[in-house]
């Protein structure tokens, strides 16, 4: 699902509307990291440093797109996964790669990126998921 489509340019239109791409990652500035590339794309992004917290976040809406760590504090990226529907796709970014592409998600959309990440891996990672 995307925003409005893409403007002209080629930047898409922002849509406060549109369902949000959430984004867990315990680290602070990785996690603003994540979000600037993804705003900076026309996501709404709900960012969290903790699965709990995410969840809270989220309320009742329902995540268009999730980015995700492993290792999180408490509820880690595997069982935030679990708390989400089905058709949404997951991009994991994490420092173990192996680890996550090894138990997988469960689900037919979702991406591993090695940490540390660039914003060319972000969009292709998107492209191939949204």
């Amino acid at each position: 699902m995307s925003l409005l489509g893409k403007t002209r340019d080629g930047v898409r239109a922002y849509d406060p509307t549109a369902r949000p791409v959430l984004v867990v990652e315990d680290d602070a500035g990785l996690r603003a990291y994540l979000a600037t590339i993804l705003e900076g794309q026309g996501y709404r992004v709900v960012a969290a440093g903790s699965g709990e917290e995410a969840l809270r976040l989220l309320g009742g809406e329902q995540a268009m797109l999730a980015v995700l760590d492993i290792g999180l504090p408490g509820m880690d990226g595997f069982a935030v996964a679990e708390h989400l529907a089905p058709d949404v796709p997951v991009l994991v970014v994490t420092g173990d790669p192996l680890k996550a592409k090894m138990k997988g998600f469960g689900r037919e959309r979702f991406a591993v990126i090695g940490k540390p990440v660039t914003p060319d891996q972000i969009e292709a990672a998107l492209q191939a998921l949204v």
